[in-house]
């Protein structure tokens, strides 16, 4: 990507001040100059977010580094989320990016490292210390992975994987009866196709964060489901499906 093609999608990684809202307590830390120790340091920026198009608000950065090994069917990432805004605090986790569907994933806390740092400075030292950390964890995303992968689940056992997603979905609201379940577990690509733990968690997640499937509404109305624009949500969604996938190994 370009800088310019940076800027145009995510302006708030190139922001030089925090929001005039913030107090004189709260410490800045530019994005730009992290992207800037990350892509010095040998990981390439594959793709940026923001949610909303103002210069404060929260952000994400994906980099890959071409030294570590793929995970399965997966791109390792570290994913960088911060705002200007006292949204959220910079904060730095694992990611991986399957190459099927190009689709993004993020790990959990439990499986992997996550770093909060509460707006003081992320310099070279940091970022060659977090890749170290990095590669100290992947046999374990890798042995998370592997598990899910050898989880051979039967049709019924897809449905349950798809119901409790669906719960995860709507949190305290009601899962519309219409949903049918089915086809939040068939895939959308021939190379989707397989009775693993690891690629129907794949293909529902996908159908979440993407949304489009279609349904009737508890009243009778016809919908879609939409996908999550912001980056939180993601996130959120993300983990808790991960989460959720390791409770069927």
């Amino acid at each position: 990507m370009t800088i310019q093609e940076i800027k145009n999608v995510a302006p708030a990684i190139f922001t030089t001040s925090p929001s005039p809202k913030m107090s004189n307590r709260y410490s800045f830390v530019p994005t730009v100059d992290i992207m800037e120790n990350f892509i010095n340091n040998g990981w390439e920026l594959s793709t940026v977010r923001q949610n909303g198009k103002g210069i404060y608000g929260v952000h994400e950065l994906r980099f890959r580094n071409g030294e570590l090994p793929k995970v399965g069917d997966t791109l390792f990432e570290a994913i960088i989320k911060n705002s200007h805004n006292g949204l959220t605090t910079l904060n730095v986790s694992a990611g991986l990016h399957r190459l099927v569907c190009s689709n993004g994933l993020t790990v959990p806390t439990s499986t992997a490292e996550q770093f909060n740092v509460r707006h003081m400075g992320f310099d070279s030292d940091e970022v060659k210390r977090l890749t170290e950390s990095f590669a100290k964890k992947l046999p374990v995303i890798q042995n998370s992975v592997d598990k899910m992968m050898d989880r051979i689940m039967t049709e019924g056992e897809k449905i349950q994987f798809a119901k409790s997603a669906s719960i995860i979905k709507w949190g305290m609201g009601e899962v519309p009866v219409s949903l049918n379940l089915e086809t939040l577990i068939t895939p959308n690509r021939i190379e989707d196709n397989g009775d693993d733990l690891w690629t129907t968690f794949n293909v529902v997640q996908e159908k979440f964060v993407r949304g489009g499937v279609e349904y009737r509404t508890n009243s009778g109305r016809t919908t879609s489901l939409r996908g999550f624009k912001n980056i939180m949500s993601v996130n959120g969604m993300n983990t808790k499906l991960w989460e959720l996938a390791e409770t069927f190994v």
